[in-house]
Order: structure tokens, then sequence, then C-alpha cells
């Protein structure tokens, strides 16, 4: 609709025949502010997209060891924990009465072995009086031997019922932030049966992928500036700590795993987050590339400079795709008011325009330059 009231208003500003340049008492062309953008200096940045979600770089899932039914839990959702905390506890009386059934063999065990070092004891005193064969020394030893074992097998039985006594108890592993909850008092569990799920939020990762076509842009330690869903408006930095040694076979996309710290515990694990992996980030002048006319030999744009059209040839460096935004080395200036290429259509330079009250600036010139 725009372009048929710049159409109709030149027609009516082209008395002469042939109408290629208005007359001075033509009535000024009347702009909308969507169709004007205007050059600023901002950040330009440069380099390969990337997206992913957001995980905590330390996990445990807790799982069951014992079997049994789940007799006391821990802490809740969202609860901070430290290390070896009770997470929860399982009953399993069996355990109990395997351990009292050890502690009873070691005590029998150690008796066994205290008779057996006495008896050779004595034999050795007979012996050397030469009241009793040497041989009953040696059947005395051997005794003694296998009293010593049977108390170290004893003692390991013992320390295995602990062991398995002990795995009905879940602790937390490290210091972190409960993540999931999967049980309740009463539960009846088998072993491998997941219990919490901890975190540790200090530091979250990005685990994100990248076109293998710019691999060669990407390597550890590289800054990525991103966005994540949830947080409009800002930005968050973080670099690359691994790349595959492979592409996915079917997206030939490569993955990339980015840390990310998190003071504040700010970020949360399943976010969505997009950015760009910063090959190159400097301070440039910006014009939208929506304003740039690429038709002729030269780049060029149509610029307003006291209320006439003005067709500026312009020199370009390198563009943000993602921002629609390109630099611009020579031929403009800051602050400098363009018309959009989309309502540009039949304008001619030369012609006068009244510019609205209040001149909104586009959006590949304002919000989008700079961002990831």
């Amino acid at each position: 609709m725009r372009s048929f009231v710049i159409v109709l208003a030149l027609l009516a500003a082209c008395k002469k025949p042939g109408g290629t340049r208005p007359t001075t008492d033509a009535p000024a062309l009347r702009l909308a502010a969507e169709d004007l953008v205007t050059v600023r200096r901002g950040e330009l940045v440069t380099g390969p997209r990337i997206s992913g979600t957001l995980a905590a770089s330390s996990r445990s899932v807790v799982r069951a060891e014992a079997a049994g039914s789940v007799i006391e839990i821990g802490p809740e959702l969202g609860d901070t924990v430290k290390r070896d905390d009770l997470l929860a506890r399982i009953e399993v009386k069996a355990l109990g009465e395997a351990q009292e059934s050890a502690e009873a063999n070691v005590t029998s065990a150690q008796a066994q072995r205290d008779l057996a070092r006495r008896e050779v004891q004595r034999t050795e005193a007979l012996v050397k009086g030469g009241a009793l064969a040497q041989r009953e020394l040696d059947r005395a030893r051997s005794q003694l031997t296998a009293a010593e074992a049977a108390v170290e097998q004893a003692r390991a039985q013992l320390s295995q019922s602990r062991s398995q006594l002990g795995d009905a108890i879940a602790h937390a592993p490290f210091a972190g932030v409960i993540a999931k909850r999967s049980v309740n008092p009463g539960d009846v569990v088998a072993p491998g049966a997941e219990l919490y799920e901890v975190i540790d939020p200090s530091t979250m990762r990005l685990d994100a992928s990248v076109a293998s076509d710019d691999l060669s842009l990407v390597a550890v330690g590289k800054a990525v500036d991103f966005a994540v869903r949830g947080y409009p408006g800002q930005l968050f930095t973080g670099k690359i700590s691994r790349i595959a040694p492979s592409a996915d076979p079917v997206t030939r996309q490569v993955q990339v795993l980015v840390d990310i710290p998190n003071p504040g515990n700010k970020l949360l694990a399943g976010l969505y987050a997009e950015g760009r992996v910063a090959v190159e980030k400097r301070e440039a002048l910006l014009a939208p590339l929506g304003a740039i006319d690429t038709t002729g030999d030269q780049p060029s744009v149509l610029r307003i400079e006291n209320t006439v059209i003005q067709r500026v040839t312009v020199a370009l460096g390198i563009r943000d795709e993602r921002a629609e935004v390109v630099e611009v080395t020579s031929g403009l200036a800051a602050g400098d008011t363009l018309l959009l290429v989309r309502a540009a259509k039949n304008v001619i330079p030369g012609t006068k325009v009244e510019l609205p009250a209040k001149q909104a600036t586009g959006s590949g010139a304002g919000s989008m330059a700079g961002t990831p």
C-alpha cells in the first residue's frame, strides 16, 4: 500500500513529459516511519551460529543399590545438599540379620583361634620336655593356621554384610541442588531404581551443534555469545571446552560443548540457547541490509538529506546475517537516515520528502545489531 502511495505522489509531481525529475513546486512525498532506518555505530559480531540446550556440568542420578521399602527420604526438589547428606533410607531386614550373624561368626572364629594358639603354646612346652612327639606340635600349629584363616573369612563376611547394609542408605554424591526426586516413603524399590537427581548449578554447559561447514571457525577456548529463551534482551558468554571428533552422519552437525559460569544460579538446565561463536567482534558503522541496493555495479543507498532523497554509493565490509546489518566503510556517517529498498520502488533521487514527526529506526539498524 505504501508503494502505491509513493507512485501516485510521483505521478502527481511529474508534470513534464518523461517525468524523470520532480518539479520544484511538487508536493513532498510523505514517508512512513517503518520505511526509514538510521545508520549508527555499534558492535559487529561475526561467526558461525550455534544452538542447543543448557545442562549442568556436574549431574548425578542416585539409584538404589538394595531392594526394599523406602522408610525415609531427605531433601525435596530445589533443596541444597552437602556431600554425603542423607537422601533416602531403604528398609532391608534380611541384611540386618545377615550382619548380626556375621558378627557372631567373627566372635566364634576368634575364640577358636585363641584356643588353638594356647594349644600350640602347651604342646611346644611338652615337646620340649620330651613328653610329646614333634608331630603333635605340627598338628597343633596346623590347627592354629586353620583357625586364623577362619577368622579372616568371618571378618570378610562381616565387611560384606556391612557394605550391603550401607547400600540401603543413599547419600548425596557432591554438594549441589536436588533437580529431581523420584521416590516417596513407602515405595518399594529394586536395585537400580532412580531415587534422586543432583546437579551442581554453579557451572552450566551448553550442549550445542554447529554446521560442519563452519568447523574451521570453531576451536577450544573460543568465546560464545548467546541468548537464552526465558531471558529476553540478555546476553550470556561462555567458552568452548570440547568439540566432537565426528559429525552427525544425517545432519552434518558437529557437537560442541560450551562451559558457562552461572553466578547466582540464574541459568537453568533444560533451557534452549542460541547464539554464535565470536570469530570477530569490533566497533563499526552499521547499516541494515534492507537498506542496501545491490542491483547496480556498486552497492548504494537512498539517503535523505535536507528532506531530499539522494542516491549514495557505499563501500561495505563484513556483514552479520543474523543481526541483518552490514559494516559501511565509506559513503555514510552515523545518524544518516536511509530509505529501505522495499519502499524505494520508483523513487527518483532528488525527490523532496516529508519525514514523519517521530522517525522510527528499522529493526536492522537497532535492536538486532551486535546480538548473537
